[in-house]
């Protein structure tokens, strides 16, 4: 959740400023996801491999993941942080967007992806903690993080504090630094912990073996996330059909949505953890015991969360925007989003049962047809001829959701996960 808000605080505070540059900061951040979706093999991948390694009790095993995980992480970090040269270039990705729109989208842009490498090894090292059980100190971590931007922004858009008035660069410059401070905290707590064994001898080297254990199990998940992006940016441009409102106001709602989720994605983190430690053991009944156990968790959490988003809307849009238009436009499709909390919470628990075990190609299969087949298509048809603007693309989405973790459940309860279980299991051994 607190990662979560890094990028919520930029939305709510831009939406006091203007909801221009609120919707800018949307539009940026959907290019920085597909970036995110390609260094998200590496996240999962040495998470799902550290958390087996740890379960056999092989710390030289989760060494070398760590190490090569920490290569991997930094070249895309370099790659990712080279194409803020052409920020502005990658706004072709909305052809509806007006030019002020698209000139204060590339500016946010820019800041963000010269910080790429702090973003990616936040990311990847709070992943190793993670995957052997530390979830705690993450949270710490992006929690200090979280007040250092929070600062930032009131500083550096508004002007106070003796800082220059910067807007929507400022946004991004708060966001940068202080994921920076995380990224610096993290790496010196890495190296400390006994339980990720970064020190053992001669774990350093370059393992091409280890690497493509790695994205075996970690490409499906970035490819899901890229195609899951892309479809967002084609979304994008089908609000844009009901005009630049919409997608202020989705943008508003994407957030209190994220937001609404956050418990059960966190129980998800939890499960894939556990799952892992107790495959490797080769404790497959204990598996199964946590994803029953994860998944109710999950359903309690986000009900509850459901319930209070569906009877509080205009609360919450307040917390982005206090745009009479936007509020009207919201209200509806963030009640209706309260009432399918039960369906992402099952989506959720499933998927980080299938991680766990290192199956990572169904949730990706999964997204594909309901992204491309059911939220893309049913989406355009209620905005572009039954008029009903952000509603029938929300309408789109959630009957996404709800496909997407009825299939993710049956999948799950066929048992045919087992011999992925096995294969992961021997992967993540140092031999």
């Amino acid at each position: 959740m607190l990662q979560m808000i890094l990028g919520v605080v930029d939305t709510a505070f831009l939406g006091r400023l203007h909801w221009t540059a609120m919707t800018a900061a949307g539009m940026a951040n959907q290019i920085l996801f597909i970036f995110q979706a390609f260094f998200m093999a590496i996240v999962i991948g040495s998470s799902v491999l550290v958390a087996n390694a740890y379960g056999q009790k092989d710390p030289r095993s989760v060494s070398i993941t760590c190490w090569n995980g920490f290569y991997l992480a930094v070249f895309l970090g370099i790659i990712m942080t080279s194409f803020g040269f052409g920020a502005k270039g990658l706004m072709i990705f909305f052809p509806g967007a007006t030019e002020d729109l698209v000139r204060l989208a590339s500016q946010y842009l820019q800041i963000m992806l010269y910080g790429g490498i702090g973003m990616v090894l936040m990311l990847f090292l709070g992943g190793l903690l993670r995957g052997v059980g530390d979830t705690k100190t993450p949270m710490i971590v992006v929690g200090i993080s979280n007040g250092i931007n929070i600062l930032l922004d009131y500083a550096l858009i508004f002007g106070k504090m003796g800082f220059p008035e910067m807007g929507v660069e400022g946004a991004a410059l708060a966001t940068v630094l202080s994921r920076l401070f995380g990224t610096v905290v993290l790496l010196w707590v890495c190296f400390q912990t006994p339980k990720l064994q970064i020190r053992v001898p001669d774990t350093w080297k370059l393992s091409f073996r280890r690497m493509k254990g790695m994205l075996i199990i970690g490409l499906p998940t970035a490819i899901e996330n890229l195609i899951f992006t892309i479809g967002m940016l084609v979304f994008t441009n089908i609000l844009f059909i009901a005009g630049p409102i919409a997608y202020a106001a989705h943008r508003v709602g994407i957030s209190i949505e994220s937001l609404a989720f956050m418990p059960g994605w966190g129980v998800s983190v939890g499960i894939t953890t556990l799952v892992g430690h107790y495959n490797g053991r080769g404790d497959l009944q204990s598996v199964g015991g946590i994803v029953r156990q994860g998944w109710k968790l999950a359903v309690y959490f986000q009900v509850a969360m459901g319930i209070f988003v569906f009877a509080f809307p205009k609360l919450l849009i307040g917390m982005f925007s206090n745009d009479p238009i936007i509020l009207s436009e919201a209200e509806l499709p963030i009640r209706i989003i309260g009432m399918i909390q039960f369906f992402l919470a099952t989506d959720f628990a499933m998927t980080g049962a299938l991680r766990g075990v290192g199956d990572t190609r169904t949730p990706m299969l999964v997204t594909i047809l309901a992204i491309w087949g059911i939220r893309i298509p049913l989406g355009f048809v209620l905005v572009r001829f039954a008029g009903l603007g952000l509603l029938g693309a929300w309408i789109g989405m959630m009957v996404d959701m709800v496909v997407r973790s009825i299939i993710k459940t049956l999948v799950y309860l066929r048992g045919n996960w087992e011999k992925t279980a096995s294969k992961t299991r021997l992967s993540s051994r140092d031999s």
